[in-house]
């Protein structure tokens, strides 16, 4: 009822197909494969010449090379040497050897020999300068003093006036007196004022520094007393 015996009538036939269309097939992949094959061929041909002149077109004509030195590190200093074994004893003394030549001795000649040093300068003692030599004024005996009765005044004797005056007399170059001042006074100022006066008349030498004369002032008493009779 299903057909199944004209199936087994076409046997033969059906086989020989199947392996017609089974050898096509496998030509027809070859044939696929072969031209992949070709295709992936030319496509890495024209990818590497692509990419060989890209670089080319990418490199530039003139390549620069620039050596870079590498930075030395610094070595630390290397540690010092260990102190020297004090326990080593020194190297033995070998004094030096004492070698005695002989001069050959040479005639004496009476040769006169100079000496740079000379002996010590004694220098005299230096002598301190003489002290000056002064005079005071004195008196002059071709201008001897006058009398001091006449000066004495008439109401000082009537008065019982008496005593000594100071004066000081300033005597110049020429033996005058320039100047007259009471130093110490008797307590009667009519006994003072006839001690300058009298003062003033006075003349004597002037005084005199090392033979020089030169201004002098000099205190001279005076004494007024009244004479009985």
């Amino acid at each position: 009822m299903y057909g199944v015996r004209p199936g087994k009538q076409l046997g033969g036939t059906g086989m020989a197909l199947t392996a017609q269309a089974a050898e096509q097939q496998g030509v027809k992949r070859t044939i696929i494969i072969l031209v992949v094959i070709g295709i992936h061929a030319l496509g890495y041909i024209a990818l590497q010449n692509g990419l060989a002149r890209r670089l080319v077109e990418l490199l530039p004509n003139d390549i620069q090379t620039k050596i870079i030195k590498e930075d030395k590190k610094e070595e630390p200093p290397p540690p010092p040497p260990p102190p020297p074994d004090q326990a080593i004893p020194p190297p033995p003394f070998v004094p030096p050897v004492e070698v005695a030549i002989a001069i050959p001795s040479e005639p004496s000649v009476n040769a006169i020999t100079t000496t740079n040093e000379k002996p010590p300068i004694t220098l005299p003692p230096v002598k301190a300068p003489p002290a000056d030599v002064i005079i005071k004024p004195r008196a002059d005996p071709k201008h001897p003093y006058g009398n001091i009765d006449e000066y004495y005044p008439s109401a000082a004797k009537r008065d019982g006036q008496e005593g000594v005056v100071t004066i000081a007399l300033v005597v110049g170059l020429d033996g005058k007196v320039s100047d007259v001042q009471v130093v110490t006074s008797s307590g009667f100022p009519l006994l003072d004022e006839a001690a300058i006066k009298f003062g003033k008349t006075m003349r004597l030498l002037p005084a005199t520094k090392n033979g020089v004369p030169f201004v002098y002032s000099i205190n001279l008493p005076i004494r007024f007393r009244i004479k009985n009779g």
